[in-house]
């Protein structure tokens, strides 16, 4: 019984110091997007219209193709959804933890991540596929693992500076959830 109780008491120790440090900080990025790895197209990037998932500053490419297979077995299907953020921005985009099994970010080397980190350029920053600055936007190529063709997948956004998340369930490889 006193086995028990120490056991059950260990565990709640151990829940409530994980849920401390979600509540605080942001999930360990597998991968980090910086001004670099940007997608440029012919001019300075817009917002698209009409625009995908918002999660804060963070808007999804609106996804105009159901997710196609991969071959994969670990994430048999993928949607390519660019994401695009306000210049400077800084943020982490996280898979929930609980949804963690059902959707993953491709990495840009390769393989797929929980969780990334976005760091949009300064709109001075200048364009490599065209003349003139990158603007008040930065793009980024981006896709999404599912186990199923389609999901409504629980996310999160870590702005830096902020102590909480934006939460929200975004519809992938589908329309709405």
């Amino acid at each position: 019984m006193r086995v028990a109780a120490t056991l059950l008491a260990a565990v709640a120790f151990m829940l409530g110091s994980a849920a401390t440090v979600s509540a605080g900080s942001p999930p360990r990025p597998g991968d980090i997007r910086d001004c670099g790895t940007r997608g440029e197209g012919r001019s300075p990037q817009k917002l698209p219209r009409p625009p995908g998932p918002r999660l804060g500053p963070l808007t999804f490419w609106p996804m105009r193709t159901p997710a196609g297979r991969t071959g994969r077995a670990t994430w048999p299907f993928a949607a390519k959804t660019p994401v695009v953020l306000p210049a400077r921005s800084k943020v982490v985009l996280a898979i929930a933890p609980r949804a963690i099994a059902q959707a993953a970010f491709q990495s840009g080397r390769g393989g797929y991540v929980s969780a990334v980190r976005f760091e949009a350029c300064p709109a001075g920053e200048p364009a490599f596929a065209y003349h003139g600055t990158v603007g008040r936007f930065t793009g980024f190529p981006f896709a999404i693992g599912l186990r199923r063709r389609s999901a409504c997948i629980p996310m999160e956004l870590w702005i830096d500076g902020r102590a909480t998340p934006i939460r929200r369930v975004v519809p992938i490889g589908r329309r709405s959830c």
